[in-house]
């Protein structure tokens, strides 16, 4: 049994170099990170080519940005003008129908003054055969 104890302290020793041994290597690790130059390197590679692209994705959303101020501009000054435009041609069919308004009235005292006409016509041709009439009963 003695022989079992001192083979179990031994073993326990062995276990404790061993444990000592691996938590000296892993400071040793903690405190120098074994990198690996190619993977570094690679990395380094991924993160310029990163920034590069956030560059150009930042350039391009500058440049969509002054393109949709440009447009919300136009888009603006459009509007205006179909304002514009619109009261110009409510105006314009305010006139037009007041000059149908007119031209209604003018067609009406044309239509009365052609009858006037026509009468005064009639009524002068009456008058004309009567003194015709007359001229020959005198003459």
């Amino acid at each position: 049994m003695y022989d079992q104890l001192e083979n179990l302290e031994k073993t326990i020793l062995d276990i404790k170099k061993k444990y000592q041994l691996v938590s000296a290597e892993l400071n040793s690790h903690k405190q120098q990170p074994n990198t690996d130059p190619k993977e570094l390197a690679a990395l380094k590679s991924k993160l310029d080519s990163s920034y590069a692209e956030r560059d150009t994705v930042k350039k391009q959303f500058s440049e969509l940005d002054k393109r949709y101020q440009s447009l919300a501009e136009a888009h603006h000054m459009i509007g205006e003008d179909q304002d514009k435009l619109q009261k110009q041609l409510n105006d314009l069919q305010q006139q037009s129908k007041s000059l149908q308004q007119q031209n209604n009235e003018l067609k009406k005292q044309n239509s009365e003054l052609q009858e006037k006409n026509r009468l005064a016509s009639e009524r002068t041709q009456v008058v004309l055969n009567r003194l015709t009439r007359i001229d020959q009963v005198n003459g």
